[in-house]
């Protein structure tokens, strides 16, 4: 049933995706305010396949205390598939998101990606990457919306450790808003780079706003140890 669910998935997915994306490439001539909510729609329509055809729904819980920003804030997520990436378009509000810059090269998907204002980082740019990075974010910040950044940078399989990068800490010291930790298991059921997508329902955990004025090293563990405590928390519960 798992393959066949995958199977399903992946023709209404892929076959969806390339017809959207030549229906709206009228919408890269129009004001990215307009465009918006059509990306959105394009994007919820990758959960909606996830769950329709590969039985993945999700549930969002909120730790004590906790609660999506009232205005613009940094969302720092634990990063596991490509879940995340489309669900966070409808779970956050006005999101942005930090992804490499190769995406924006990729036809018809990276152009809406621009025309949306996501902020692209050039990885091997060191420095001057980082830079970048903080002018879009201030940009974005000002106009009202959110950054939505993974400090890991790449996708992490469920318990397996990797570092945690600076770039979210550029972020927070230049933009000065709270950065909202976010935990999850979307790896328990959409794996990096596997065929097959396993039924269940993927927990997203909003935990404790950070508020600004951390020095780096205070920062940067905390951030650490509340996510990747809550990501064990969370999988001991899934596994049972």
């Amino acid at each position: 049933m798992t393959v066949l669910r995958s199977l399903l998935f992946g023709f209404a997915f892929y076959g969806g995706t390339i017809v959207i994306g030549f229906l709206y490439l009228p919408l890269i001539l129009l004001p990215e305010w307009i465009g918006r909510p059509f990306f959105r729609f394009w994007i919820f329509y990758g959960v909606a396949c996830a769950w329709l055809f590969a039985g993945i729904k999700y549930r969002v819980v909120y730790a004590d205390g906790a609660a999506l920003a009232d205005g613009p804030a940094i969302y720092a997520s634990k990063h596991q598939s490509a879940w995340e990436t489309m669900a966070f378009s409808h779970i956050l509000p006005k999101p942005v998101f930090v992804l490499k810059q190769e995406l924006k090269s990729v036809p018809f998907f990276g152009w809406y990606l621009s025309k949306m204002r996501m902020i692209a980082v050039d990885r091997a740019a060191g420095a001057s990457a980082m830079r970048s990075m903080v002018l879009q974010g201030r940009a974005v910040i000002k106009d009202g919306y959110s950054v939505v950044i993974y400090p890991q940078g790449t996708r992490v399989a469920p318990g397996v450790t990797a570092p945690y990068h600076p770039g979210v800490y550029a972020l927070y010291r230049a933009l000065n808003v709270p950065v909202i930790p976010i935990a999850l298991d979307s790896g328990m059921r959409w794996r990096r780079n596997s065929f097959l997508k396993r039924a269940g329902t993927i927990t997203v955990s909003i935990l404790p706003a950070i508020p600004p004025g951390l020095d780096r090293q205070s920062f940067m563990d905390r951030l650490e140890n509340v996510i990747e405590s809550e990501c064990k928390r969370i999988n001991e519960e899934t596994c049972g």
